[in-house]
Protein backbone atom coordinates (compact mmCIF):
# COMPACT_ATOMS: atom_id res chain seq x y z
CA UNK A 1 0.00 0.00 0.00
CA UNK A 2 1.80 3.35 -1.07
CA UNK A 3 1.47 6.86 1.09
CA UNK A 4 -1.16 8.31 -0.52
CA UNK A 5 -3.76 5.18 0.20
CA UNK A 6 -2.39 5.38 3.63
CA UNK A 7 -3.28 9.19 3.97
CA UNK A 8 -6.53 8.34 2.22
CA UNK A 9 -7.62 5.65 5.42
CA UNK A 10 -6.00 8.12 7.83
CA UNK A 11 -8.62 10.73 6.75
CA UNK A 12 -11.53 8.34 6.62
CA UNK A 13 -10.84 7.35 10.18
CA UNK A 14 -10.31 10.25 11.64
CA UNK A 15 -14.30 11.23 10.96
CA UNK A 16 -15.65 8.36 11.08
CA UNK A 17 -17.81 6.15 14.10
CA UNK A 18 -17.50 3.14 15.56
CA UNK A 19 -19.40 0.95 12.03
CA UNK A 20 -17.99 3.20 9.80
CA UNK A 21 -13.89 2.13 11.49
CA UNK A 22 -15.07 -1.67 11.16
CA UNK A 23 -16.02 -0.82 7.35
CA UNK A 24 -12.68 1.32 6.74
CA UNK A 25 -10.73 -2.25 8.32
CA UNK A 26 -12.46 -4.31 5.35
CA UNK A 27 -11.48 -1.67 2.98
CA UNK A 28 -7.89 -1.77 4.34
CA UNK A 29 -7.96 -6.15 4.16
CA UNK A 30 -9.00 -5.49 0.43
CA UNK A 31 -6.17 -3.43 -0.41
CA UNK A 32 -3.74 -5.79 1.37
CA UNK A 33 -5.44 -8.72 -0.55
CA UNK A 34 -5.14 -6.84 -4.14
CA UNK A 35 -1.81 -6.21 -3.41
CA UNK A 36 -0.66 -9.89 -2.54
CA UNK A 37 -2.66 -11.07 -5.44
CA UNK A 38 -1.20 -8.96 -7.34
CA UNK A 39 2.52 -9.72 -6.38
CA UNK A 40 1.62 -13.22 -6.49
CA UNK A 41 0.52 -12.75 -10.71
CA UNK A 42 4.12 -11.04 -10.82
CA UNK A 43 5.93 -13.95 -9.37
CA UNK A 44 7.02 -11.76 -6.47
CA UNK A 45 6.60 -14.05 -3.23
CA UNK A 46 8.56 -12.42 -0.88
CA UNK A 47 6.08 -8.74 -1.09
CA UNK A 48 3.20 -11.42 -1.52
CA UNK A 49 3.74 -12.72 2.00
CA UNK A 50 4.49 -9.29 3.24
CA UNK A 51 0.74 -8.37 1.85
CA UNK A 52 -0.32 -11.30 3.23
CA UNK A 53 0.96 -11.04 6.57
CA UNK A 54 -0.82 -7.43 6.60
CA UNK A 55 -4.15 -9.04 5.98
CA UNK A 56 -3.30 -11.84 8.88
CA UNK A 57 -3.11 -8.44 10.93
CA UNK A 58 -5.69 -6.60 9.81
CA UNK A 59 -8.41 -9.94 10.67
CA UNK A 60 -6.41 -10.36 13.80
CA UNK A 61 -7.49 -6.90 14.71
CA UNK A 62 -11.25 -7.42 13.89
CA UNK A 63 -11.37 -10.75 15.82
CA UNK A 64 -9.92 -8.76 18.95
CA UNK A 65 -12.21 -5.93 19.02
CA UNK A 66 -15.47 -8.08 19.00
CA UNK A 67 -18.16 -7.97 21.40
CA UNK A 68 -19.20 -11.19 22.98
CA UNK A 69 -22.25 -9.99 25.09
CA UNK A 70 -23.79 -10.10 21.26
CA UNK A 71 -24.15 -13.51 20.10
CA UNK A 72 -23.18 -12.62 16.68
CA UNK A 73 -19.84 -12.35 17.73
CA UNK A 74 -19.44 -15.80 18.07
CA UNK A 75 -20.55 -16.07 14.69
CA UNK A 76 -18.13 -13.49 13.30
CA UNK A 77 -15.30 -15.10 15.34
CA UNK A 78 -15.44 -18.23 13.79
CA UNK A 79 -15.32 -17.07 10.18
CA UNK A 80 -12.41 -14.58 11.21
CA UNK A 81 -10.62 -17.90 12.40
CA UNK A 82 -11.44 -19.65 8.83
CA UNK A 83 -9.99 -16.30 7.29
CA UNK A 84 -6.95 -16.71 9.16
CA UNK A 85 -6.38 -19.99 8.63
CA UNK A 86 -6.54 -19.89 4.63
CA UNK A 87 -4.94 -16.50 4.43
CA UNK A 88 -2.04 -18.54 6.46
CA UNK A 89 -2.18 -21.49 4.08
CA UNK A 90 -1.71 -19.05 1.22
CA UNK A 91 1.64 -18.11 3.26
CA UNK A 92 2.92 -21.59 4.19
CA UNK A 93 1.96 -22.60 0.77
CA UNK A 94 3.38 -19.71 -1.35
CA UNK A 95 0.06 -18.91 -3.31
CA UNK A 96 -2.94 -17.67 -3.63
CA UNK A 97 -5.03 -20.59 -3.00
CA UNK A 98 -6.26 -19.69 0.26
CA UNK A 99 -6.33 -16.25 -0.06
CA UNK A 100 -9.10 -16.84 -2.77
CA UNK A 101 -11.13 -18.83 -0.21
CA UNK A 102 -10.74 -15.72 2.05
CA UNK A 103 -11.52 -13.28 -0.31
CA UNK A 104 -15.15 -14.90 -0.68
CA UNK A 105 -15.93 -14.60 3.08
CA UNK A 106 -14.63 -11.14 3.18
CA UNK A 107 -16.18 -9.63 0.59
CA UNK A 108 -19.63 -10.96 1.54
CA UNK A 109 -18.58 -9.74 5.23
CA UNK A 110 -17.39 -6.21 4.03
CA UNK A 111 -20.67 -5.05 1.79
CA UNK A 112 -22.46 -6.42 5.09
CA UNK A 113 -20.64 -4.11 7.26
CA UNK A 114 -20.98 -1.12 4.70
CA UNK A 115 -24.30 -1.67 4.38
CA UNK A 116 -24.55 -1.41 7.81
CA UNK A 117 -22.42 1.67 8.48
CA UNK A 118 -24.64 3.69 6.11
CA UNK A 119 -27.71 3.72 8.46
CA UNK A 120 -25.44 4.29 11.63
CA UNK A 121 -25.39 7.88 12.47
CA UNK A 122 -23.63 7.84 15.53
CA UNK A 123 -21.43 10.78 16.04
CA UNK A 124 -17.20 10.40 15.00
CA UNK A 125 -15.20 8.34 17.19
CA UNK A 126 -12.09 10.91 17.62
CA UNK A 127 -13.91 14.53 18.48
CA UNK A 128 -11.32 16.79 18.13
CA UNK A 129 -9.97 16.16 15.01
CA UNK A 130 -9.28 19.36 12.05
CA UNK A 131 -12.06 19.38 9.47
CA UNK A 132 -10.21 18.04 6.30
CA UNK A 133 -11.78 19.72 2.68
CA UNK A 134 -10.87 18.24 -0.65
CA UNK A 135 -11.11 20.41 -3.88
CA UNK A 136 -11.91 23.65 -2.74
CA UNK A 137 -8.55 25.34 -4.54
CA UNK A 138 -6.62 23.27 -6.92
CA UNK A 139 -3.58 23.74 -8.77
CA UNK A 140 -2.06 22.40 -12.51
CA UNK A 141 -2.52 18.65 -11.98
CA UNK A 142 -2.97 18.23 -8.29
CA UNK A 143 -6.08 18.59 -6.07
CA UNK A 144 -4.90 20.23 -2.66
CA UNK A 145 -6.46 20.01 0.56
CA UNK A 146 -7.30 22.75 3.17
CA UNK A 147 -7.47 22.12 7.24
CA UNK A 148 -10.15 24.08 8.56
CA UNK A 149 -10.34 25.23 11.94
CA UNK A 150 -12.65 24.18 14.37
CA UNK A 151 -12.67 26.77 16.69
CA UNK A 152 -9.62 25.59 18.58
CA UNK A 153 -6.32 26.10 18.90
CA UNK A 154 -3.64 23.82 19.03
CA UNK A 155 -0.12 23.93 20.51
CA UNK A 156 0.94 26.79 23.05
CA UNK A 157 0.81 30.73 23.07
CA UNK A 158 3.77 32.92 24.06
Amino acid sequence: MNRDKISAFTLKIASSNGLGLISILYDIYEEYECDAMGSFEAGQVDEAIAALKKCSEVVSHLQKDLNFNYKVSENLYALYDYVQRNVSKSIYKANSEGLIEAKRVMDELGEAFEQIAKEDDSAPIMQNTQAVVAGMTYGKGTLNESILGNGSSRGFFA
